[in-house]
């Protein structure tokens, strides 16, 4: 025994957690993909197994795991993989797709975040205050259930409507802008909720000059804003800057090395000087830089070390880090039968939530009710963006690990239930609204239109080519396909530095 823990305490014992994590993730979110859930449920289960097998091992002996979640190492990477996650889903926000869908995908977005925000916080109050947090607000942690169920993932959304080839349409257009906003709305409110007013901020100083006790939320305020103030003056001049770049610099190595560059040192101000979460910085460096000539050459490159390795950390990372034995004592608790009661009512109207709020919105803006359903079911998926908020409000003490096996258990039954009912209502109600077409350059100089997917004559007869690739390419797909198998294999055999 003493010899096997000599061993693990070696300083390159590292490297084989490392393994044991990439490759549990992989095996368990290709196996998950089969049946048809998000490949990042895998990573987050692989992560559960093993902080259980950690569980069994302490038991034999304290200094006995298979790979320690605590690790310093470990800890750092999965940060570097969170941000990274952050960052790509910053670069697919198109705000062109924002601008050409107008005030229906705003109104959308609203009640869509509305809703299902005071929805989170009125079904919290099933729990009694004795299961919180007591040092920090209570009502903030209330309503921070609230912000996790603002976080939507419509990747899946996304497959279902390019299979049944409406995803350029009224609905899929709408979900798609939806999604955009979504993101960008709810890191606001991250922002805001998990803003560290305890340590030093430009906000709190500044507030210093007028009391030596500033208000908290007056420092946050401060701090957001001042924060987002700052982050748009620099992404505009490094959006110039990388513009100029990629003009005198196509396809080169250095564009994709200084964007990280960017994504790490937004992270840090955001962190360190204005006490904003740093995936915060992340995802608004991404913004800063979408929507240029080399975009996705920029994010091709960030993925591959992304997916590869840092994202499998981060969501393994979760699970293996959850405190087991908090979890279980839950079961032997007197409140018990408020957190299944609360696990429950999070599921159900944690997607009801969603639906009606999108659907309302869909319908204010004179959409029909068939419409308007498919908006609803089709918003109602969660997925990753809901971990990393879950675990962003557990390092700030806003939630605790016993509420984690209702969150787990919303992304499962959302990630089943919304492409079977978004696939029921098409087939009930096909679909009849006129896509709009997309230019496609020809081959030979002609120029083709491109419905739902398929290139067609301007005339709208026989398709030129088919199975075309889509011209169009779909940026809601958001932070969906962290733990997926991209194909990343570059079109520029040469590589320039």
């Amino acid at each position: 025994m003493d010899t096997l823990i000599e061993i693990i305490n070696n300083q390159y014992w590292i490297l084989f957690e490392i393994a044991i994590i990439l490759v549990a993730t992989k095996f368990l979110g290709i196996l998950l993909k089969k049946i048809g859930l998000p490949q990042v449920l895998g990573a987050l289960l692989a992560g559960v197994l093993i902080g259980l097998i950690n569980l069994v091992l302490s038991k034999i002996n304290p200094q006995l795991y298979l790979v320690d979640g605590s690790n310093s190492i470990i800890v750092i990477l999965a940060n570097i993989g969170v941000n990274l996650i952050m960052f790509s889903a910053g670069m697919e926000t198109n705000i062109s797709e924002i601008k050409k869908n107008g005030v229906a995908s705003i109104v959308i977005t609203l009640m869509g975040v509305l809703v299902p925000f005071l929805v989170g916080f009125v079904i919290s109050w099933i729990l009694p205050n004795s299961l919180f947090n007591q040092e920090i607000s209570i009502i903030k942690q209330r309503f921070f259930f609230g912000v996790i169920l603002t976080a939507t993932s419509v990747g899946i959304t996304v497959a279902v409507l390019k299979e049944l080839n409406v995803l350029h349409g009224k609905v899929g257009a709408s979900i798609v802008t939806a999604a955009i906003l979504d993101d960008i709305i709810g890191i606001v409110i991250l922002a805001i909720f998990t803003a560290n007013t305890t340590s030093f901020s430009v906000g709190k100083a500044f507030m210093q000059l007028f009391s030596d006790n500033p208000n908290s939320f007056l420092i946050t305020l401060i701090n957001v804003v001042l924060f987002f103030a700052v982050a748009i003056g620099l992404g505009a001049l490094a959006h110039l800057v990388f513009k100029k770049m990629s003009e005198h610099n196509p396809h080169t190595r250095r564009l994709s090395i200084f964007s990280l560059a960017l994504c790490f040192v937004f992270a840090a101000i955001a962190e360190a000087f204005f006490g904003v979460a740093a995936i915060t910085g992340s995802f608004l460096a991404g913004m800063m830089i979408a929507n240029m000539k080399e975009s996705h050459y920029v994010e091709r490159r960030i993925d591959m070390s992304t997916y590869m390795m840092f994202s499998p950390l981060f969501f393994a990372n979760i699970g293996i880090s959850l405190n087991y034995n908090q979890i279980g004592q839950m079961f032997t608790s007197s409140s018990v039968v408020f957190i299944l009661l609360f696990c429950l009512a999070f599921v159900i109207f944690g997607m009801a939530s969603k639906f009606v709020g999108c659907g309302l919105g869909a319908k204010a803006c004179k959409y029909s009710w068939q419409e308007s359903c498919k908006v609803g079911i089709g918003m109602m998926v969660r997925g990753e963006v809901c971990l990393i908020v879950a675990n962003t409000g557990k390092e700030q003490g806003l939630i605790s690990e016993q509420f984690y096996p209702a969150i787990i258990l919303l992304i499962i039954v959302s990630s089943i239930l919304t492409p079977l009912f978004l696939k029921m209502l098409y087939k009930k109600f096909p679909h009849t609204e006129l896509p709009e077409l997309v230019p496609v350059s020809g081959g030979d100089g002609s120029i083709a239109n491109e419905v739902n997917g398929d290139l067609s004559e301007p005339n709208g007869k026989a398709p030129i080519q088919d199975g075309a690739e889509t011209a169009v390419k779909v940026d809601a797909a958001q932070t969906s396909q962290v733990a997926d198998d991209v194909d990343l294999d570059d079109d520029e055999d040469s590589d320039a530095d």
